[in-house]
């Protein structure tokens, strides 16, 4: 029977560089919202806080990132269009930095690969750019459109690694579930405790001979 196969997003199938600090998220968001640099940094203090704190503890819901933004800028009393507040965040987490992000190439074979044996392929990531932009940051990178399902944590609900989050992305009639990702903590042992099978990609060295094996492709 076919496989789920989850792939992690971040480090897995996208290539990064660290992501920018709080001053950097500040000037962007003063630049594209036209906000005063002390209402610009206050509305990064409120919105980031509020996501830290759910991603430092393991079973909180991750809150929706558009909504924190959207009510951090209520309080200062300078609401914004979404369309605005889309373009703020696409610019301060990097997206329209060419630089910032690329498509790492034998996981995407592997994806390809793995759909076209009549696996189902699906993706999982605990980010913080909401799922319309996480799919237009995949679209540009040319990530391989062969997935069915996603679960980005920005749209709010359960993350990495909480066993919530990967039942799921992996709700169906699966006789087997394999998690494919780089973090042995958030990717791997929990996927691991509920029975799937793992494949640890080395983001310095990304070889996926071990999921072709599992999957006999």
């Amino acid at each position: 029977m076919p496989a789920a196969v989850v792939f992690d997003c971040f480090d897995t199938i996208v290539m990064s560089r660290p992501l920018p600090g709080p001053e950097t998220y500040t000037a962007c968001l003063a630049d594209v919202l036209a906000l005063d640099q002390r209402c610009a940094g206050q509305v990064v203090h409120t919105v980031f806080t509020a996501v830290f704190a759910a991603m430092s503890d393991r079973s909180a819901l991750q809150p929706p990132t558009m909504a924190l933004l959207d009510a951090a800028l209520g309080e200062q009393g300078q609401p914004r269009e979404r369309a605005d507040m889309e373009k703020a965040l696409w610019h301060a987490l990097g997206c329209a930095d060419p630089g910032q992000y690329a498509l790492c190439e034998p996981t995407a074979d592997a994806m390809r690969r793995s759909a076209a044996a009549g696996h189902t392929v699906r993706l999982m990531s605990n980010c913080y750019l909401p799922g319309n932009l996480m799919r237009r940051l995949l679209h540009q990178l040319k990530v391989p459109e062969v997935y069915d399902r996603a679960l980005f944590t920005a749209d709010g609900g359960p993350k990495k690694p909480d066993p919530r989050a990967f039942r799921l992305i992996g709700e169906g009639d699966f006789e087997r579930r394999v998690m494919v990702g780089d973090s042995e903590e958030t990717d791997i042992a929990p996927a691991a405790a509920l029975g799937w099978d793992t494949v640890h990609v080395d983001p310095g060295d990304p070889d996926l001979t071990e999921l072709f094996t599992l999957l006999e492709l």
